[in-house]
């Protein structure tokens, strides 16, 4: 359980709401589409996103019927970008059991991302407010645009700033947009709706550096650990290791990083190096350092259990062991 049963027991009525109206996306008559859509329903994730929509909006005023909407569109793209990440990966695990396009082909596997893209759609138009159609067009311009970026940096050094750039774009816009769109959903003023958007991005950020330094540790989080190294990609732990690196060892790391397969010898040296220049220790300062400042950006909040729900959301992200 990620929070505690009392203080989640506040949107209990209407994450079940949620559950239902999210079900519903889940629903084909094409034989090949529902085989692969009954697969995924037991993936149901942290539902953090969905759970970051419903506590901002009653945080704000009260949870409404485009709040729902709301929480069902972004873990559905939520769900689609994990599908596609998978393709372009060529990821074979998800959640401790074979991703989907492991049992499908991957050509499936991007169709039921695309078809989830668009029951997505279908939630906005709900909504009937050309605003949070708008949002949306921007979130996923900024989804794509994030994984380009770091597409086209793979395989090579990136430096701490295109690191941050990448997890904004990728994953904090996400966890942004949840939780100023719940507040829009309630009638949030402006800076209430600013004052979130900047908690849900910081939260984000914490929520993507422990996934990066869960890759460089034997945690059991339902993906292989050096996933991202075996792709290609350099994270805030290993960026700031090579940083204090020699040149001999930057040498290394770029034959590692390109390689089509990684050995137990390159793992070894690469947590050896990571070790040895505090790379780990470092990420966490740096999930810390916003951690607190996603805190700040509650202060225009006064005490209520809906804040005091999000303040466990922001722990859960940093001390969490999946």
């Amino acid at each position: 359980m990620l929070f505690t049963e009392n203080t989640k027991s506040l949107i209990s009525v209407d994450l079940e709401k949620f559950k239902e109206i999210f079900s519903t996306a889940f629903r084909s008559e094409e034989k090949l589409l529902s085989k692969a859509l009954d697969y995924l329903k037991p993936l149901n994730g942290k539902q953090i996103r969905p759970i970051l929509v419903l506590t901002s909006a009653k945080l704000c005023g009260k949870i409404t019927e485009n709040t729902h909407y709301l929480a069902s569109l972004f873990e559905l793209m939520h769900c689609a970008s994990l599908i596609h990440d998978d393709v372009v990966d060529e990821a074979e695990q998800r959640r401790n059991r074979p991703s989907l396009n492991a049992i499908f082909d991957n050509r499936t596997s991007v169709l039921v991302g695309d078809f989830l893209m668009a029951k997505a759609a279908n939630f906005v138009y709900l909504t009937q407010n050309l605003e949070f159609l708008n949002i949306m067009q921007k979130l996923f311009t900024h989804i794509v645009e994030g994984e380009l970026y770091q597409n086209e940096h793979s395989h090579n050094f990136i430096s701490e700033e295109d690191y941050y750039r990448i997890i904004k774009q990728k994953t904090a816009a996400l966890f942004a947009v949840c939780a100023a769109s719940g507040a829009m959903s309630a009638g949030a003023n402006k800076q209430q709706i600013k004052a979130l958007s900047n908690f849900g991005e910081n939260l984000g950020i914490c929520f993507q550096i422990k996934d990066d330094i869960f890759d460089f540790t034997a945690k059991n989080i339902g993906k292989p650990v050096f996933n991202d190294v075996q792709e290609g990609k350099v994270t805030l732990p290993l960026i700031n290791a090579l940083e204090q690196s020699n040149e001999k060892e930057q040498d290394r790391i770029y034959d590692v990083i390109n390689k089509d397969k990684i050995n137990e010898h390159d793992k070894v040296f690469i947590v050896k190096l990571v070790q040895k220049y505090g790379g780990i220790k470092y990420a966490e300062k740096q999930m810390i350092l916003y951690k607190e400042k996603a805190a700040k950006c509650l202060s225009v909040f006064e005490e209520s259990p809906e804040k005091n729900l999000l303040l466990e959301m922001l722990n859960f992200a940093v001390e969490r062991d999946f």
